[in-house]
């Protein structure tokens, strides 16, 4: 008996697919809200964009050549040009080992490869969150380090890093009310019918804001903490190059950093950007809600 589960994050669906005795898992609260759901409480039965598929087995592959490190979660190898990315393999996270490979964009396998796995859940660690990056790289968009915003139907972008205080934004805009909020740590960009919109996901910060939602993109914020609110002028490629540095692209793949360029470029060309330096009250949503008006 096979179970699935049917996800839609940014407009992209997923399918997660296993033996009901491989994959022992429950869905984690922040992802429900993501759940495809078909005729009752069913997954949907159309096509996925994406498949993922679990095996409770180490894979008869070799690694191949280490491309990439992100110590200490995964490293990434590439096998005949494929990528592997081996997932908890750290002293660190007994039991936990598993090893993703990104067959293509629309296929991938899940091997829960340790001698005696102790964890056979596919959304315990960055699995869910790589396997979605790496179909954005490839011409559909990115993942990015922000706070997401809905604000009188307009998508507002509060980018920073960690520390840069978008959670504390995040809490802010929901304590003034009539506020939506996408996400308070990465959402995802995408460009759709020649204008720019911004999706919330499950990858949420402390304070676990993590909605469905996708709204066309109206402004861009960048954020640095200061001791007075104010809005100040970016131009040239500073808005391109701090978006990058705040943003989640496949270092390892020459055509997905070639296209995360090309649509930083193109949104900061297409969208109102601005430097928000602010402190933690109220007054930097009201500053903002006056460039609004």
């Amino acid at each position: 008996m096979s179970r699935t589960c049917r996800l839609r994050i940014a407009g992209i669906s997923v399918s997660i697919e296993g033996e009901s005795q491989q994959a022992i898992w429950d869905l984690p609260s922040t992802y429900r809200s993501f759940v495809l759901l078909g005729e009752g409480s069913c997954p949907a039965r159309e096509e996925a964009d994406i498949t993922l598929r679990l095996y409770r087995k180490r894979p008869l592959f070799s690694l191949g050549e280490k491309v990439f490190d992100c110590p200490p979660m995964w490293t990434l190898y590439r096998r005949n040009g494929v990528p592997v990315i081996r997932i908890f393999d750290n002293p660190m996270f007994p039991g936990l080992e598993r090893t993703l490979a990104l067959w293509s964009d629309e296929r991938a396998g899940l091997y829960f490869s340790a001698p005696c796995p102790t964890d056979t859940d596919p959304f315990h660690g960055p699995t869910i969150e790589l396997l979605v990056a790496n179909s954005l790289a490839h011409g559909r968009g990115l993942i990015i380090h922000a706070c997401g915003v809905v604000i009188r139907g307009k998508g507002l972008l509060f980018v920073g890093q960690s520390g840069a205080g978008k959670t504390t934004l995040g809490r802010l805009w929901k304590e003034r009310g009539g506020a939506e909020i996408l996400s308070d740590d990465r959402i995802i960009l995408r460009k759709r019918a020649g204008q720019f919109w911004i999706y919330g996901t499950p990858w949420h910060g402390d304070a676990r804001f993590a909605s469905p939602r996708g709204v066309r993109l109206a402004g861009i914020f960048l954020l640095r903490q200061a001791r007075e609110n104010a809005i100040t002028e970016v131009d040239g490629i500073d808005p391109v190059s701090r978006l990058l540095t705040c943003a989640f692209p496949t270092y390892w793949d020459p055509s997905g950093m070639a296209f995360t360029l090309e649509i930083l470029a193109d949104v900061t060309a297409s969208v109102p950007c601005h430097g928000l330096l602010f402190r933690p009250d109220k007054g930097a949503t009201d500053l903002v809600e006056r460039i609004l008006t």
